[in-house]
């Protein structure tokens, strides 16, 4: 099950995935509610407890968008408990806005901002990966939600950080390393496209991200040495940020969890392992096609459980089909 979290909705949501004999749950949680405070650390508190009373899978997550154009909240929060003064409150101090292949500013942050990953993205996700607190066996692994933010990284990647990481693995000579990194963001596209060299710098940029994401994976499983990674997104992640996540955050023996909507999945996985990325997908059931024929039933089984490891909903789903849903699966 892939839902929103509150605190008040927990209990309802437990009961449908016990009742839909469900064995994972994640829950995006709200950026604001994932900085560390008295309000915070009592609601994690009890929500640890209560998951201590099921046997479900626990995946706490956060919307990639979410860090992405509100790093400076979490940081905000974290540097007023910290009693100092806030780098992004200072002119030119905070992480720089991601730049489209037209050249124009766009509301996510740079992808290899170092700032970005040190103040907002890495504390976000260690924080995920301690929510369970006294009883860290609660928590299986930490999941990102993917969508928005792909879409913009997909038509992205020429702000001033990531420009330099990616001439900077091209392998070009001096002179035209220096004639290039003065171009201005207006036309870097464009020159990377003439010449030649687009593919390779996405490739590069990709690479980048999944070098931080291996040394981030590292230091998570040092706090929580089972911990696994899940993603979530409406359409097949393309983008270099995201793939580059996934390659970073995956490994043969702990392949990353894919809650997509692509039913290709053989395909899909295919594709993703010549990338470097290991995955193991998910198929989604769609909540208002419950009813099915026996041979189309057949055939959804066989997709879900020979080709795809299961099948995942959204918590939009009504209760009543708890008993529909147990029933599919026997």
């Amino acid at each position: 099950m892939w839902s929103r979290f509150t605190p008040q909705s927990l209990d309802s949501l437990l009961a449908f995935v016990d009742i839909a004999a469900l064995n994972a749950l994640a829950t995006v949680i709200p950026v604001g509610a994932i900085a560390d405070t008295s309000a915070t650390r009592n609601i994690w508190r009890v929500t640890a407890e209560r998951m201590q009373t099921t046997s479900v899978r626990w995946f706490p997550g956060v919307s990639l968008y979410a860090l992405a154009t509100q790093s400076s909240t979490f940081e905000r929060i974290r540097a007023r408990r910290a009693g100092r003064l806030l780098r992004t409150d200072v002119q030119g101090a905070g992480p720089a806005n991601e730049v489209n292949r037209h050249g124009e500013l766009i509301p996510v942050v740079c992808g290899l901002d170092s700032l970005f990953w040190r103040e907002t993205f890495r504390p976000a996700q260690r924080t995920l990966a301690r929510l369970g607190g006294s009883r860290p066996e609660v928590i299986t692994g930490v999941a990102i939600d993917l969508d928005s933010a792909a879409t913009y990284y997909l038509g992205s990647g020429f702000c001033d950080a990531d420009f330099r990481i990616g001439l900077a693995g091209l392998g070009l000579d001096s002179a035209d390393l220096r004639s290039a990194l003065t171009l201005p963001p207006t036309v870097r596209y464009d020159t990377l496209l003439e010449r030649g060299w687009l593919e390779r710098y996405f490739s590069v940029l990709e690479a980048a991200v999944a070098e931080r994401a291996v040394a981030l994976r590292g230091e998570l499983r040092r706090l929580h040495p089972d911990l696994r990674f899940a993603f979530h997104a409406s359409d097949v992640p393309a983008d270099w940020f995201s793939r580059g996540l996934m390659r970073g955050l995956s490994a043969p023996d702990a392949p990353v969890l894919l809650w997509l909507r692509e039913r290709r999945v053989r395909e899909l996985l295919r594709h993703y392992r010549a990338g470097g990325i290991y995955g193991l997908a998910a198929v989604r059931l769609e909540a208002d096609r419950m009813t099915f024929a026996p041979a189309e039933a057949a055939r959804l089984r066989v997709l879900i459980f020979s080709e795809g490891a299961g099948f995942w909903l959204d918590g939009a789903v009504p209760d009543s089909l708890g008993r529909v849903i147990r029933r599919f699966v026997r």
